[in-house]
Formats: C-alpha cells, sequence, structure tokens
C-alpha cells in the first residue's frame, strides 16, 4: 500500500542554465504542468498498468495522453482548404501552488487557474522572439486563439500547421500564471517558478542542491492500483544534488545516497550489479532512441554522390564495432531513429524480412565493394575529408578514431577538425563543415521530420533537399493527425527504406545504456519520462522508508 512522506534523491551533473518557461523547449516540469501528458496507467505503472509503453523513452503518442490542464481535446482539419480548429475544455479546480516564502508564489496566492491564463500564455509563446515555439516552429505564429467559452479556448490555425500547434502547446508548453511573467521579468529566476504541477521549487544552492517540495494544491489522484484514488504526490519533497563528476554519481548511486540513475553505460552497469546486487535495472537501448551518425553535406562533392555515401558505410565493419567497440551491448541501425518500445512500428532493422537487400549490404562489411563504388564515383585513390567535433566528446573521438583507421584501408584519409563547444555550436550553426557528427531527433518527433533531415529543419546537418523525403513528409504528418500506427507504417515504408539506401548518415553503432534505482524506490520501474519531456514520473513513486532500513541504509 503506497504510504506518503520520504524524500527522493537524485544527482544531476550541472547547474540548470535557465530557468522558467523561457527560453527552454518548455517548461519544467516538475513545477509547471502542460495541456495533456503521458498516461502513467499505460506504462509499467508499479505492476498495475497496461504496460503498453514502459515509458523509458521520450514519447509523444496521442494514443498515450491523458488531459493534464485540459481534460478533453478535439481538432478538426480540411488538408484542401488548409484550415483546422483546436478545441480545449480546461479542466476546473486545477490550483496553483502557494509558497508562503516566494513573494511571486504569495502574488497568485494559489488562485484557481483559468482558461484566460491558457490563452495568454499560449499567445506568448507564438509570438515573443524569446519562445522556442516562435524561434523552432514560425509556422504557428499565425495562429489564432480566443477564449470561446468560460472554460474553452479555440485555436484556429492553417491544417500545414495543426501538427506542429498541437505538438509544441500541448506537449512543450508549460501554463503559469500571467501576473507573476508580468512582473517578474519572464520568470527568469528561480525564485519566481509558479505553477499547478506536483511540486514546487523551493531551494536553489548554486553547485550543491535544488529542491523541490510538495505542492499542497495539488489536484490530480493516483489513477491506478492499490492507491488509486489518493492524492497525488505520495513524496514530501524531491532534492537535485548537482554532482559534475560521473564517478561520484555512481558512488552516491551504489551507496544509497541517491535513489535512482539514469544514463548509465553498459561497462558502469556491470560493475553496479557486481558492487550493488541489491539495485533493480532496466536496459534499453538509449533514453529517446537517438542515434549518434556522421551527417555529410549533401549538397557539396563529394558527398552528393550516393556511391560515395554507400562506400563510406560498406567500410565500416559495424559487426566489429558492435561486437568488440561495443561489447556486444549494442544497436546497429541508429540512423534515422534506434528502436524502442512506442515507435518499433517504423524501425527498419536488419532482420526483417522486407528490408531490402540494398540496405543490408551497407552494414556488411566489404572494402573491395566500396573501393570500387568510389572508382565508379570518380575517387580511385579516395579522397581527403574533415570530421567537425567538439573537444569536449571525449567518446566521440575515441569512437570515430576507430572509423578513421577504417576508411582509411579503402583511401578516405579523415581529419578530426577538434573545435572548443563553443566554436563547435557556431560552426554547426553555419554549416561549417564538411562532415559533423550530431544526435539525430527523437523517435517522438518521426512526423516532424526533423530527424529524416526535412528541408529547413535544425536537425538537417547534411543540408538534404530530397523531393522524395519531402513528399512523404507531408504523407506521413496528414496520417499521424488520426492514426500514429498507420503513420508510421508509411513512414517505415516511405521514408525509412528510402534513406537508410540512399546513406544519407552514416550511422553509428549506439551503445546500450541502464537505468538503476534501489528497490525502495516504490511503484518506479526506470522510466524517464512520461511522455516528451515530461519527468512527471516523482508524482506517481513513493518511499518505502521501513524496507530502505531493512536493507542496512
Amino acid at each position: 500500500v503506497p504510504q506518503y512522506g520520504g524524500t527522493l534523491l537524485r544527482a544531476v551533473a550541472s547547474d540548470p542554465t535557465a530557468w522558467g518557461p523561457f527560453p527552454g523547449a518548455g517548461n519544467t516540469p516538475l513545477t509547471m504542468q502542460e495541456l495533456w501528458g503521458g498516461d502513467w496507467s499505460k506504462g509499467p505503472a508499479g505492476g498495475y498498468g497496461t504496460a503498453e509503453t514502459d515509458w523509458a523513452h521520450n514519447a509523444d503518442r496521442f494514443d498515450r495522453k491523458v488531459g493534464l490542464i485540459s481534460e478533453d481535446t478535439k481538432w478538426t482539419f480540411d488538408i484542401a482548404k488548409d484550415e483546422a480548429t483546436i478545441v480545449y475544455k480546461i479542466r476546473q479546480g486545477i490550483r496553483y501552488g502557494l509558497n508562503p516564502n516566494s513573494e511571486a508564489s504569495r502574488l497568485v496566492n494559489g488562485r484557481e487557474l483559468t482558461a484566460d491564463d491558457v490563452v495568454f500564455v499560449m499567445k506568448q509563446r507564438i509570438s515573443d522572439p524569446d519562445s522556442y515555439v516562435y524561434r523552432t516552429n514560425p509556422e504557428t505564429r499565425v495562429a489564432v486563439i480566443t477564449k470561446t467559452g468560460p472554460w474553452e479556448v479555440t485555436v484556429k490555425v492553417p491544417a500545414s500547421a495543426l501538427m506542429s500547434t498541437l505538438n509544441r502547446l500541448n506537449s512543450t508548453t508549460g501554463y503559469y500564471p500571467p501576473e507573476v511573467f508580468q512582473k517578474y521579468n519572464k520568470m527568469a529566476g528561480w525564485k519566481d517558478q509558479v505553477g499547478t504541477a506536483a511540486f514546487m521549487l523551493t531551494e536553489y544552492i548554486p553547485g550543491s542542491l535544488i529542491t523541490y517540495t510538495k505542492n499542497p494544491n495539488f489536484w490530480e489522484k493516483d489513477p491506478v492500483g492499490p492507491g488509486k484514488g489518493n492524492q497525488l504526490p505520495y513524496l514530501d519533497r524531491l532534492q537535485n544534488l548537482i554532482i559534475p563528476d560521473a564517478s561520484t554519481r555512481q558512488a552516491a548511486l551504489r551507496t544509497a545516497k541517491i535513489d535512482n540513475m539514469t544514463g548509465v553505460s553498459a561497462t558502469d552497469a556491470e560493475q553496479l550489479r557486481k558492487q550493488a546486487p541489491g539495485m533493480r535495472f532496466l536496459e534499453r537501448t538509449s533514453v529517446d532512441g537517438r542515434g549518434t551518425p556522421v551527417f555529410p553535406r549533401i549538397d557539396q562533392q563529394p558527398f552528393s554522390d550516393v556511391r560515395v555515401r554507400r562506400a563510406m558505410m560498406m567500410g565500416i565493419d559495424y559487426q566489429a564495432l558492435l561486437r568488440d567497440y561495443r561489447g556486444g551491448k549494442g544497436q546497429m541501425v541508429t540512423y534515422p531513429f534506434a528502436d524502442t518500445k512506442d515507435y518499433h512500428t517504423l524501425f527498419l532493422g536488419l532482420e526483417e524480412p522486407d528490408t531490402p537487400a540494398s540496405i543490408k549490404e551497407l552494414f556488411s562489411y566489404n572494402p573491395d565493394k566500396a573501393k570500387q563504388l568510389l572508382k565508379e564515383a570518380g575517387y580511385p585513390n579516395g579522397f581527403k575529408t574533415s570530421l567537425l567535433l567538439s573537444s569536449a566528446n571525449t567518446a566521440a573521438v575515441d569512437y570515430y578514431s576507430v572509423i578513421k583507421d577504417m576508411w582509411a584501408k579503402i583511401g578516405i584519409e579523415l581529419t578530426f577538425d577538434l573545435r572548443d563547444p563553443g566554436t563547435y555550436t557556431n560552426m554547426s550553426a553555419n554549416r561549417q563543415y564538411a562532415m559533423i557528427t550530431g544526435t539525430t531527433a527523437p523517435a517522438a518527433t518521426f512526423y516532424l521530420g526533423v530527424a529524416y533531415q526535412g528541408t529547413g529543419q535544425n536537425a538537417n546537418l547534411g543540408n538534404l533537399n530530397d523531393p522524395v523525403v519531402n513528399a512523404a513528409l507531408i504523407e506521413v504528418r496528414v496520417a499521424a493527425l488520426t492514426d500514429v500506427e498507420q503513420a508510421m507504417k508509411v513512414w517505415r515504408e516511405k521514408l525509412a527504406k528510402y534513406v537508410l539506401d540512399q546513406a544519407f548518415a552514416i550511422p553509428d553503432v549506439l551503445e546500450y545504456n541502464y537505468a538503476f534505482w534501489w528497490p525502495w524506490l516504490a511503484n518506479y520501474s526506470g522510466e524517464s519520462t512520461v511522455s516528451y519531456a515530461q519527468t512527471t514520473w516523482p508524482n506517481y513513486v513513493w518511499y518505502d522508508r521501513a524496507l530502505k532500513k531493512s536493507m542496512g541504509y
């Protein structure tokens, strides 16, 4: 039976670079709620959920959502007329957290969230140049947002912007009181955070500690299990210990100074299982289904020739990298996405019966064929090129040093253009490179096209502008509005097979990573985010203090 009380201890590598809703991608999920979120009961939920998902990766499937601030969301669209309408029914009885020690919180005084608040935040997101939505999704700027009832908000957009609007205003926007945003410099300070989520930010000691305290006004109830109907959250507080050193964070986990950790490498996981056998763990491909491929500039020679790109892949011994470099714990096909439970339908694996032989050939080490392709493309003696890397990314330097040696055997002379992180970021943004390594977008964004290098997208590191890709993305986006499974099938058939065969990016071999936790963190099963970028699983877990004591901690 769930118990109330206790403090969940976690570790983070660094201090936050910003607070509040701007300029970040969305919000502080622990303090600000969104219009909808992941349905906890569709995951493990402490053994009482439906297990449709494991919530171990970023996922943004509409069919696994539950209403939060908006208890009901409906949309209609007409592709021919390029018109769409979204109608939100705002939940009544949601109140802002009241922290008596916060001037900003006292200003709001725990009042009820209103439809006017929602309209204000939406308009701010699409009109303020500091907003992430404004900067990354300019198509949403034309949205017409109105209050159409006491608890109803209506948004009208072109049908071509409907998917982006749903994604950005529903899933990456936290809602906050307008009076605080206007008075306290867009809520830029940590003391200015006021929201309706399960926790309130109550303490920040730079370089040391961030404390979140239970919101006494929180509205949500436990949806499933023996605690069904209980008021949430169970925890009294959550604390993030700021520990920059990775080995120190791992030691803190091993000695139960913290309760859980995600993103543990395969090597470290093996050690942890030996040193602390009482812990539980979950193995996964990656936190959000991202690969880290090499993106050659498709708009420049020699990479504009598909034969060159295919030669580069055939010159890599993927099986050896998986076996020797990753210790057998990894995945070879990581572009455009790695394989995850929520998006398995769109994944094209090498063992699938319908995977074309021409794609399987790319992952079969064949230096002789690679040399022949380079000769046919006009490079009988190979060529010289460079790869832009951040000097801070030592793991990438080590990994691509192995690739460098492999490519040398087929005549490709690779040099590393190592730059400090700031310079690397600027050069990446300005496309000042021949090749670059970068992460693909999460699988959750497949319908937005970012991971497929859709024209104009931030993740289009190869400067790809391909008519086949552009046309297929339109079809996928439309399908995703009504049937996500069908959209993934279209995506797999019309995009995955084409893009992999064209070798628009050179996939890496992704190492598995792990989530570890102590068993007294009850109701927890290794969840990372409950839907896209929503770290809300602490809302539902509880702390078994008696078990912790019985285990000697």
